[in-house]
């Protein structure tokens, strides 16, 4: 079982503004200054990975606030690798519907006052790119490169990701070529193998090479099964 910490925030990391929702629970009687929770995303986390999250309320300290999740959809405490002490790891549980943040005031006596709720959307992880060394799914691939440089790989990656986050592993992947009459080779991980060189070397540069039933392991633990087409120069 892989750690459930799938990253580490860096100070100054986030090159991504950060959008400021405001809670929307508002009293019966009386007003209070709203809590305000900052993502890195809009209004939505992700599903089984550490979503950071800050949270403060006007006037008050941090240490004045409870946090914490509505109906226990999700884990939620406080980042030990944040920048400051506002700052919150939201790992949610199940892959789909809402979750709750309740920002309470800590009040003398064990009690709290609230403060705000904001309300996420729970989404999963899109799916990754594929990538054959540099080359991305879709584009010309040189044909000498796959032959002669042996660092050449089947990579997957989450493109334009605002966080750092645990690179996709490639478990398995079946690998063809459009004029070969051979069954596909099939390959354990994502290393370009002797027996996938041995194919390349029977081919053309006007062909097409196709990697298939890629299974792909997301930082969610979620296994997905992608393919890609690179054309031969």
């Amino acid at each position: 079982m892989r750690n459930n910490t799938s990253y580490k925030m860096k100070k100054g990391a986030f090159i991504v503004p950060i959008l400021v929702f405001m809670a929307l629970l508002t009293p019966a009687r009386g007003q209070y200054d709203r809590a305000v929770v900052a993502l890195t995303r809009l209004d939505y986390v992700y599903y089984n990975i550490d979503n950071p999250m800050s949270v403060s309320v006007p006037g008050l300290m941090p240490r004045d606030l409870v946090v914490y999740i509505g109906e226990e959809k999700a884990f939620i405490h406080r980042d030990p690798d944040g920048s400051n002490i506002n700052d919150f790891i939201i790992r949610p549980k199940d892959s789909t519907g809402t979750i709750d943040v309740h920002v309470d005031e800590r009040l003398e006596a064990n009690l709290t006052k609230t403060r705000g709720i904001v309300r996420l959307r729970v989404i999963t992880l899109p799916d990754p790119i594929l990538y054959l060394g540099y080359v991305r799914a879709g584009d010309t691939v040189s044909l000498d490169d796959l032959l002669n440089k042996g660092y050449i790989q089947v990579k997957a990656e989450l493109e334009d990701f605002n966080f750092p986050l645990e690179a996709p592993e490639v478990l398995s992947y079946e690998f063809n070529r459009s004029e070969s009459f051979q069954l596909p080779v099939v390959v354990n991980g994502g290393k370009i193998t002797q027996e996938v060189r041995d194919m390349l070397a029977k081919a053309r540069r006007d062909e097409t090479i196709y990697i298939e039933h890629v299974k792909v392991r997301m930082p969610d633990e979620r296994i997905v099964t992608l393919k890609a087409e690179f054309p031969l120069k």
